[in-house]
């Protein structure tokens, strides 16, 4: 009698409302999911604007100065720079979604899907870093570009060159450095919950 008693007391005063909690999962699921689809189609959009603009700025070189092995070279590799960071990101993707179906449909499984996608996101946003490297491609490629135009209009002004890529190398730099940040505050704080939730839930 007394052990029952006692367990009643251990007990917790509410239990938990599994429906309410699993909506709550999965609004925050669509929330990320929205940010992650945003950055997919920005980066496919801005990527194959850049491609465009290699093509294009390698076709006026050779239209107005001629066939030059550089000038080839450099828009090959601007090209390949931004076709590396769509496919980078489009890999990326693939195997969070195959990572995403080996969860269940319990609770604690769609808790765990929530904590794989905030992993997942942390990843790529979560350290300056490594939101640097993924912007590195598209940095190249830009610089390229940059450097080409100034070609085809003849300036051969080597500080307005070094200028306007160090510009564009520390503005990248400084978003990329404030997104990381503001990604941290949001998404560290909601992963302690997580897990937090996902102990309580494996408690006996």
């Amino acid at each position: 009698m007394m052990d029952a008693w006692k367990s009643q007391d251990e007990r917790p005063l509410y239990g938990v409302n599994g429906d309410l909690l699993r909506l709550v999962l999965r609004h925050e699921q669509a929330d990320i999911r929205r940010a992650l689809r945003w950055d997919q189609w920005t980066t496919y959009v801005v990527g194959t604007v850049m491609a465009a603009v290699a093509i294009a700025s390698l076709w006026a070189f050779l239209h107005l100065r001629g066939m030059s092995v550089p000038a080839v070279a450099a828009m090959s590799a601007a090209l390949g720079a931004a076709m590396l960071w769509i496919g980078a990101l489009w890999l990326s993707r693939r195997r969070q979604s195959v990572r995403e179906r080996e969860f269940g449909s319990t609770l604690q499984e769609e808790v765990r899907r929530n904590l794989s996608l905030i992993d997942y996101r942390l990843s790529q946003v979560g350290r300056w870093s490594n939101l640097l490297l993924w912007s590195a491609p598209i940095v190249a490629s830009a610089s390229l570009i940059v450097w080409l135009i100034m070609e085809i209009n003849g300036i051969e002004d080597l500080w307005l060159t070094a200028g306007t890529a160090a510009f564009l190398i520390v503005s990248i730099a400084a978003t990329t450095y404030e997104s990381s940040r503001t990604a941290r505050q949001e998404l560290l704080p909601r992963r302690q919950r997580l897990a937090e939730l996902l102990e309580m839930l494996n408690s006996p």
